[in-house]
């Protein structure tokens, strides 16, 4: 299994699954990532989070999921999965990897709402 660490705000690292491409998603909660891979053109270019969410079912969130398609756009190849089964730790883990990535599509979502 493919796996990538990110790391949080508060300085933790959190280990999650790599999928690159759709599957059937299990019926499982925990958070995911829309990952722009390593650019291997330039010294640095990634991989990018280019959008942060949980969910309390990977397979009623990831089945369609309507900012796949901005995150694609933004070069987006890649699905970073952490299986997370409780509630207040998901929600826990998903602000502090928001405030340490801030991945642009979360960013302009907050935006259209205010």
């Amino acid at each position: 299994m493919n796996t990538f660490s990110w790391q949080g705000a508060s300085g933790r690292w959190y280990e999650f699954e790599i999928a690159r491409a759709q599957r059937a998603w299990e019926p499982v909660g925990g958070l995911y990532m829309f990952v722009k891979p390593h650019d291997h053109s330039f010294d640095w270019g990634g991989p990018i989070s280019l959008f942060v969410a949980k969910t309390d079912d990977f397979s009623q969130a990831l089945a369609r999921h309507d900012m796949w398609a901005a995150a694609e756009n933004l070069g987006a190849k890649e699905i970073h999965l952490l299986v997370i089964k409780d509630p207040q730790t998901r929600a826990r883990v998903e602000k502090d990897l928001l405030d340490a990535q801030q991945p642009i599509l979360n960013k302009n979502m907050l935006r259209r709402v205010a």
